[in-house]
């Protein structure tokens, strides 16, 4: 499913660029703050409809201007497809497939991306909120079920806090805040018990052996072992009755997936607090890889890699090693304001990019 042209309007400093990329490694070189970072994430909102970053749309209009638009054609294995997706200051983000109309989530079925960049080390080191992010982005991606339910339990939380705020009872929409939440829930176990193998292996292979854990602390307390739908719900529902008190006084709903947690250990020590800046974007790359491994095996294909000054914090050591995990990669996009290692140069095609313009070198 390689990307194979892009054109952006007032999306950030890229206020009017053409791009035509190469089917395999995309180098983006130049200074900092030039727009290469921006070129990846208009890659990733126009292929998925949202920034990886996690930046609302107005955000991602040029100061200059109230809209932005971006175009692009895909391949899959038998035809070519027209993405656009445009946003209004003040309106509605519109996308069309192929001149028609769609929702966000139909972009879903024609492209497949993971992103890593330094904002990663949030994933290791920052609130909940980055890590929680990071499993939506995915698991998405992985399950259209999941995405659905996502919307529909975020939907269901609003309106229950807009009872709490409004001094009424929040039960009527219990009931659907339990069926989304262990949906969620448990493809969230199901997700990073799969997730901890294949990344503790690359992380293992990026460091040369040192050892990473990644495990699921959800704010229901439920037996991961156990992951029986009733046994859940009757936790959940349990845990709602315990708060209801204090969920009263704060106005807001403080039980579900929406408050869940993520825990990682590196060298049997909490990263949060004892990892270092390198082991962060190591560790947060080999995320990123296991992601790779697990929506290749589910998609059929690799997904496109968009790569943000991966080298940044890591020896020549480490670099070397993470090269050989993109040997699987139809596509990728690498930005960089070092050299990157030769390895990557031998098959790229390389653009240059200068306070918003994208030239080919």
């Amino acid at each position: 499913m390689p990307i194979e042209t892009l054109s952006t309007t007032h999306f950030r400093n890229l206020v009017s660029c053409t791009v035509k990329f190469g089917p395999e490694a995309n180098v983006l070189y130049g200074n900092n703050g030039s727009g290469k970072t921006n070129l990846l994430e208009a890659i990733f909102t126009l292929c998925l409809g949202r920034s990886q970053r996690g930046a609302a749309d107005p955000v991602l209009v040029n100061a200059q201007a109230d809209f932005y638009r971006l175009e692009g054609e895909i391949s899959t294995p038998t035809s070519t497809h027209k993405l656009a997706v445009a946003y209004q200051a003040g309106g509605r983000k519109r996308i069309t497939i192929d001149t028609v109309s769609a929702r966000a989530s139909e972009l879903y079925e024609y492209s497949c991306l993971v992103a890593a960049g330094p904002e990663d080390s949030d994933i290791l080191s920052g609130p909940p909120a980055a890590r929680r992010l990071f499993l939506d982005l995915y698991l998405a991606q992985l399950s259209s079920r999941y995405l659905a339910d996502l919307s529909d339990y975020q939907r269901v939380v609003v309106q229950r806090n807009a009872a709490l705020r409004s001094e009424m009872s929040p039960e009527p929409f219990d009931a659907l805040l339990v069926d989304y939440g262990v949906r969620i829930m448990l493809a969230r176990a199901v997700f990073l018990n799969s997730l901890s193998v294949e990344a503790t292996r690359a992380y293992s292979r990026i460091t040369g052996g040192e050892p990473l854990r990644v495990s699921y602390e959800p704010k229901v307390r439920f037996d991961l072992a156990v992951t029986r739908p009733d046994a859940v719900a009757a936790a959940f529902q349990s845990e709602l009755a315990r708060e209801a008190d204090r969920e009263r006084a704060a106005q807001v709903s403080l039980v579900g997936p929406h408050r869940d947690e993520v825990a990682f250990d590196i060298c049997g020590l909490p990263a949060r607090t004892h990892g270092s800046q390198g082991q962060w974007r190591a560790a947060a790359i080999a995320l990123k890889l296991g992601v790779f491994e697990l929506l290749k095996e589910k998609r059929g294909e690799p997904p496109i890699l968009l790569l943000d000054e991966i080298f940044a914090e890591l020896d020549s050591e480490r670099s070397n090693r993470l090269v050989e995990s993109f040997v699987d990669a139809d596509q990728l996009f690498l930005t960089t304001a070092v050299e990157p290692p030769h390895a990557l140069f031998e098959t790229a095609r390389r653009f240059r990019i200068v306070a918003g313009k994208v030239m080919e070198s």
